[in-house]
């Protein structure tokens, strides 16, 4: 009799607890059931709206000024079109414009036109060039208005920064190009060859950038995320195995020859008054073959010197052998040119000469090209 009373009691809070059980999950569906439906009830009412998304960008206004502030340049040999490069506006003065392009652009021409972003093509006037800065300054009158570029300050570039080149490659039809990519080196050294002897004889400060630098961009505009012109484009790595290696002028530098060549239609760089050989590079056969008679291997020999000239007033003599400069040692025309061009027109230099054999050393005033 007690073992079924304890049966029984056990089976009935089995009960009990499977009805509050149900009764708990009954209470929490129907709270969240009407949550749902009340929400549901309040969202009914909201307003749908429709998002418009601008494709016209900051970029696009960028793209926009730099192009109308860029130029084409068409050189011609006669009557004949001989080549074709770009240019930037550089500044305006009323209707007088001011143009940097490239000297490279603009060599042996004998007239010169300017296509701007309207269209008109406009005769030019050089006002002169240097082929070291790789550097040119056009001027001209114009009778329609023209902006002139914003000019940054390639100092304060990064690598990764964004940048466009903005020309005319391949020709004046495709004026107005723009390419994009990054400053892959803010400041790179670039050896060039500047009187095709097949010898680098110059170094050249650049900013390396991977935006599509094509033949006919040289001397257009590179631009940063701003706006601002930052750059000249001059060159790049032409090669089947190479991509995405263009070069510009940084504007800082240009600026510096723009403004001299301006004021006095030239760069005044220093002179010594020679025509030299490097001696690196070459054999004794070829030595001989060419009439230099030296036993060195390294400098600059003395091919000829001009009349009155730095290097007449000192005593420098054909034959003779410029093995050092400020006492720092010369293994190369280019390492030359580099030093003498650290230097300004009425210094005074410290050359040591080997003549025959004998070394001596002669203080030299630079003088003025």
């Amino acid at each position: 009799m007690k073992k079924m009373n304890k049966n029984t009691l056990f089976k009935m809070l089995v009960v009990v607890l499977l009805i509050v059980s149900l009764s708990c999950n009954g209470f929490l569906l129907y709270k969240v059931l009407g949550s749902t439906t009340s929400n549901t009830s309040t969202n009914s009412n909201a307003k749908i709206e429709t998002v418009n998304y601008d494709v016209k960008t900051d970029l696009t206004k960028v793209i926009a000024s730099a192009k109308e502030s860029t130029v084409g340049v068409a050189v011609y040999q006669g009557n004949k079109l001989s080549g074709s490069g770009s240019g930037v506006i550089y500044k305006t003065d009323g209707k007088t414009v001011y143009i940097i392009t490239n000297h490279h652009v603009i060599d042996g021409a004998q007239s010169i036109e300017v296509i701007y972003s309207n269209g008109k093509s406009v005769k030019a006037n050089l006002i002169g060039s240097d082929k070291y800065g790789d550097i040119a300054v056009l001027k001209m009158t114009v009778d329609f208005d023209v902006k002139a570029f914003k000019t940054g300050d390639s100092e304060l570039l990064e690598a990764g920064e964004p940048v466009l080149a903005v020309g005319s490659p391949l020709g004046i039809e495709y004026a107005g190009t723009v390419t994009q990519g990054i400053v892959s080196a803010p400041k790179r050294t670039v050896s060039v060859d500047l009187n095709n002897d097949g010898k680098e004889d110059w170094d050249m400060n650049v900013i390396q950038t991977d935006a599509a630098i094509n033949p006919g961009n040289s001397g257009g505009a590179l631009v940063n995320a701003a706006g601002e012109l930052v750059g000249i484009t001059s060159m790049k790595y032409s090669s089947e195995s190479v991509e995405g290696m263009g070069f510009a002028l940084p504007i800082n530098d240009a600026v510096k020859l723009v403004e001299e060549i301006i004021s006095t239609g030239k760069v005044n760089r220093p002179t010594l008054g020679i025509s030299g050989v490097s001696l690196d590079g070459y054999s004794s056969y070829e030595l001989y073959m060419y009439r230099i008679q030296t036993n060195l291997n390294k400098g600059i020999y003395i091919a000829g010197v001009q009349s009155g000239s730095a290097a007449s007033n000192a005593g420098i003599e054909v034959g003779d052998v410029i093995t050092k400069f400020d006492n720092e040692e010369i293994t190369s025309y280019k390492d030359f040119l580099t030093k003498l061009y650290s230097k300004k027109p009425g210094d005074s230099v410290k050359l040591t000469i080997n003549r025959n054999g004998s070394t001596s050393t002669l203080t030299v005033k630079l003088g003025s090209s």
